[in-house]
């Protein structure tokens, strides 16, 4: 859907999410007060080729809501076919991720809510992620670096926007050099989660240094003479970012989960003793889960052979048995259903031992190098 378009919806969709928060009157809080469905007059005139179609950027893969608010913009995305996790912080939300839970819940949705504190870390497993959502989140970050790094291993695409300045609060100019202002607890609008406000030539650099290519940009208020903290100076960047870092593999309508080591060499991944999937889309009478997975020598003669489990949406598929090292292949029949989690467990799995804290299960290639270019494998398949 061409952003136009996605705009025109998304001006529907308020609407309807207006109707169900004057229904659902909420008691002892009040709703996030800003309108996240404003970034799209900026993306209209910002994106440029391929870009404009929001969801083609994520494909099969979720959409990641950073500092959701009310989930205002996650709820909107699941409506056009995604799926969505939403990331805040309890303490910094505007109501403590009541407004969220209220309104998944009027809108029987099946958003995900990860309630965690960014600088103290997030953790995505093997989750890669299409489209991040990253507005207006990066100037409350203490740590912007480490943050936008960790993304850029998980996410391909990032919308972010955040606070610039042109002046610093005595006046000197930063515009053209990296630097970034950091704010006293109460002189940025008396909110004491405010931190880090960049020059827009340090937002360019910490950029490039954590991982990310700038593919579009454009500023919208304070023109001239922005400052980090003046409320009638204020000037915000939006980018779309392309990660350089992202895992190179993400199988048609296939979603890593809980369970994945990261990727070694560009090529493979261990898993865990206990590891999952998620498959978007239907699975019919005859679907055919394929799974392509290594029993390396060094595991076998650590721990013998071993017995793989699945459970699909709750639904056990039989047991298989794997008594040799090397490659194996997993194929069973899926039940019908749309949206499938599948978590396989192994009854054991090696480690972990003082030498390496990881607990290795199997190795799961996705990538060869045979060649004058990779060569995915999709060991991950569901066939027909």
């Amino acid at each position: 859907m061409e952003v136009d378009a996605l705009a025109r919806a998304a001006t529907q969709f308020q609407k309807k999410l207006q109707e169900v928060k004057r229904a659902n009157q909420p008691a002892g809080f009040d709703w996030y007060p800003y309108d996240s469905f404003a970034v799209f007059q900026v993306l209209a005139g910002m994106l440029r080729k391929e870009r404009r179609d929001l969801l083609s950027l994520a494909c099969a893969s979720p959409v990641l809501d950073i500092g959701c608010g009310d989930g205002d913009l996650s709820f909107f995305f699941e409506s056009n076919g995604c799926r969505v996790l939403a990331l805040d912080s309890q303490g910094p939300n505007y109501n403590q991720t009541r407004g969220f839970q209220a309104l998944r819940m009027a809108l029987q949705s099946s958003v995900e809510l990860q309630v965690c504190d960014l600088d103290a870390g997030v953790h995505f497993g093997g989750r890669t992620f299409g489209l991040a959502l990253f507005l207006g989140v990066l100037y409350h970050l203490k740590n912007p670096y480490g943050v936008l790094e960790v993304l850029a291993k998980h996410v391909r695409y990032c919308l972010l926007s955040t606070r610039i300045a042109q002046l610093t609060a005595h006046g000197t100019s930063i515009e053209e050099d990296p630097i970034a202002y950091l704010v006293d607890p109460l002189e940025a609008n008396r909110d004491s989660s405010n931190y880090w406000i960049f020059s827009e030539a340090g937002l360019r650099r910490i950029l490039h240094r954590a991982g990310w290519e700038i593919c579009d940009f454009a500023t919208t208020g304070y023109k001239s003479g922005s400052t980090p903290a003046d409320q009638d100076r204020d000037q915000r960047a939006f980018c779309m970012l392309r990660s350089n870092l992202p895992d190179p593999w993400a199988g048609a309508g296939v979603d890593l989960d809980g369970g994945w080591h990261p990727m070694e060499n560009g090529s493979w991944r261990w898993t865990e003793r206990v590891f999952s999937v998620r498959i978007k889309g239907a699975a019919s009478a005859t679907s055919t889960l394929r799974f392509q997975f290594r029993l390396h020598d060094s595991i076998f003669n650590a721990i013998g052979g071993v017995r793989l489990h699945a459970v699909v949406n709750s639904e056990a598929l039989p047991i298989c048995e794997y008594n040799s090292p090397g490659e194996h292949i997993y194929e069973r029949q899926l039940p019908r259903g749309l949206d499938l989690t599948i978590r396989f467990e192994l009854d054991k799995a090696f480690g972990p031992t003082p030498a390496d804290r990881r607990e290795l299960g199997l190795q799961v290639i996705f990538w060869i190098y045979d060649g004058p270019a990779p060569r995915p494998l999709d060991p991950i398949a569901v066939l027909e």
